[in-house]
């Protein structure tokens, strides 16, 4: 692993991170260890802060039966077929009881396996999306993350809820723009983005807090 010097490609890296952890449901952690790519190295390429080896992506890819070619290319959407691997079904049976039984300690009904969890979140999203008129009006991930807890007792994360709507813009239903520069919390330390429906009338630059 090394130091990022091609934006477009870290970018490129990170997004492909993003949508295997999606169409999985696995996790940094457990991603890292289905592939045998350290953690460090994975979490560091999805935050783009560090580069991937030739190597590292072909361990990465591998196992989900990702062309490399088809890795590099923009312009396609990863598939991953994961009811005829076998082998990821089995490694994440494995990986989430062992992370269930570290987790012992919690409460029963809170002790909930990571791929549930995220194929709820997947479900519950594509609902906003298609059975409302949510993203009629802008928002930024911090406002979802508020709103999703508030109204769905949902808990999710910036980074979560970017990768599932990543699927959401590059099919063309939904947008981004960046926030304002007059309109950024002061506290913010990169530049935020607004998510919403594609469309003229949709495209307001206040978002819904």
């Amino acid at each position: 692993m090394g130091k990022v010097s091609d934006q477009k490609l870290a970018a490129l890296i990170s997004k492909r991170l993003l949508e295997i952890i999606d169409l999985t449901g696995l996790t940094i952690e457990s991603l890292a260890n289905f592939v045998g790519v350290s953690i460090s190295t994975i979490r560091s390429a999805y935050r783009k802060t560090g580069s991937l080896s030739v190597d590292s992506i072909s361990k990465i890819c591998m196992p989900f039966a990702i062309e490399l070619a088809d890795f590099f290319d923009p312009a396609l959407s990863l598939k991953i077929e994961e009811k005829q691997l076998s082998h990821l079904k089995d490694f994440k049976k494995r990986f989430f009881t062992n992370q269930e039984l570290k987790s012992s300690s919690i409460p029963n009904d809170k002790n909930i396996k990571q791929s549930d969890c995220h194929r709820q979140q997947r479900e519950l999203i594509a609902d906003i999306i298609y059975r409302s008129d949510y993203f009629d009006t802008p928002k930024t991930l911090e406002a979802m993350v508020v709103d999703l807890r508030k109204d769905y007792k949902a808990v999710f994360t910036t980074e979560r809820l970017h990768a599932l709507l990543l699927k959401y813009i590059g099919s063309g239903i939904l947008d981004k723009k960046a926030l304002p520069k007059a309109a950024r919390p002061i506290s913010a330390t990169t530049r935020p983005y607004l998510y919403f429906k594609k469309g003229p009338e949709q495209v307001k630059l206040v978002p819904n807090t």
